[in-house]
């Protein structure tokens, strides 16, 4: 057999493995890329060459669509869905980056407000409403003990009791039974 027609059988064969920069060119990313995905669980032979089924597949399983710049054999990989986790950090963060600005120009624009803000107007607004109807029954007593006639100690002492349960009654009303007036 002639030496030439052994080497065109040789090179008519796809090759089984590729080294790294031979996978890069196969699948249309750098050299330096291929090693971030060794570097990322990408399988290699104990040669240091990679399995051109297993590297592609693990390629298409792995590696987030979005940053893929060739297809591997054929038609472009499906790009994530919407309903799929991303497949990188840098999506992950990227989204993550987007949701905040998104709530950052809602809160400029006055769409939202501060959470723990609001929290201290409603606990300071509720402290002020209990210690407006405490001082109510210092206010009251004397009058409704002269008009009636009864004992201002007692006329107190009574108010104090039912004001007192009434605001324990209002604190422990869930939310949704109150009107929305």
């Amino acid at each position: 057999m002639h030496s030439s027609s052994l080497f065109a059988d040789v090179t008519a064969r796809p090759a089984e493995t590729l080294s790294k920069k031979g996978f890069a060119e196969a699948i249309g990313v750098s050299a330096g890329r291929v090693s971030q995905m060794i570097a990322g669980g990408l399988p290699v032979e104990p040669n240091g060459r990679i399995h051109v089924a297993r590297g592609k597949a693990w390629v298409a399983e792995n590696v987030d669509p979005n940053r893929r710049r060739a297809s591997l054999d054929g038609p472009a990989l499906p790009l994530a869905s919407a309903s799929m986790v991303p497949a990188s950090s840098r999506a992950v963060r990227d989204a993550a980056e987007a949701e905040i600005a998104r709530l950052k120009a809602e809160r400029m624009g006055r769409a939202l407000i501060d959470r723990a803000a609001t929290l201290r107007t409603i606990e300071g607004r509720a402290r002020f409403e209990r210690d407006a109807w405490l001082g109510w029954v210092n206010r009251a007593a004397p009058e409704i003990a002269s008009t009636t006639g009864a004992d201002l100690a007692a006329v107190v002492a009574v108010l104090d009791r039912l004001v007192r349960a009434q605001l324990v009654t209002l604190a422990d009303m869930p939310l949704e039974e109150f009107p929305d007036d």
